[in-house]
């Protein structure tokens, strides 16, 4: 039998915070045809949302039972907490998680040093300084790398590697670090396929290299060695 093609499922979703973050979140998650309910208690805030968004628009503190209560969050699929302030957010995501069993919550944190410890509580955080601190330097140290995705904060990203003539001839297995390199997906001629540690790389070929953050210079000192 063949692999059926996944449903669809709109979710309810409650975005607490609807400063620059929360209204894109709002607006892409909105299109996208799930039911988006927006907290802030700055009615002024709403005006970020897209003006042919039409989902709620609550205005309250999200720690307030009512508000809470008004945002239906026992029927919530996923709740995202993106204001400003760190211990909001963490607050509101763990009342969320432990009061009410959303079973998807995430939250915004600034403070990078907190975050294991979040989500050790079973709470998923974005740090955007570290991610932020991450891109900034993957900027002006590895450019020459082509990273197409980020994973978490930056740790683990996936790059586009042309493979230089230097690779032709050689295996997966020759550049693969365990835990660290490791090609997954070939573009061949216009067809894509997941390799092997034994497939062999020809010219042309168009690799995507999952790479930890910290392997970026070896990945760079070894395209050189083979350029």
């Amino acid at each position: 039998m063949g692999i059926k093609a996944t449903e669809v499922i709109n979710l309810r979703i409650i975005i607490v915070g609807c400063g620059r973050l929360g209204s894109e979140l709002a607006n892409s998650l909105w299109l996208d045809g799930h039911d988006i309910v927006v907290i802030d208690q700055d009615p002024e805030s709403f005006q970020r949302l897209a003006k042919t968004f039409t989902g709620s628009r609550i205005i309250g503190h999200a720690m307030d039972q009512d508000t809470l209560k008004t945002a239906r969050i026992e029927e919530a699929d996923a709740f995202v907490a993106v204001t400003g302030e760190d211990n909001l957010n963490i607050i509101s995501a763990r009342i969320a998680r432990e009061i009410y069993f959303v079973p998807r919550v995430v939250s915004r944190i600034y403070d990078p040093v907190r975050a294991n410890i979040y989500e050790r509580l079973g709470v998923a955080t974005v740090s955007t300084t570290t991610w932020a601190v991450n891109k900034i330097e993957d900027l002006i140290f590895h450019r020459a790398l082509d990273v197409q995705l980020s994973f978490g904060n930056g740790e683990v990203n996936l790059v586009r590697l042309a493979i230089p003539a230097g690779l032709s001839g050689r295996t997966v297995e020759s550049i693969t670090i365990p835990g660290e390199l490791e090609v997954a997906v070939i573009t061949r001629r216009g067809r894509s396929f997941i390799p092997t540690l034994g497939t062999v790389f020809e010219e042309g070929d168009i690799a995507r290299v999952v790479v930890a953050r910290a392997a970026f210079g070896r990945l760079e000192e070894f395209i050189s060695a083979v350029a």
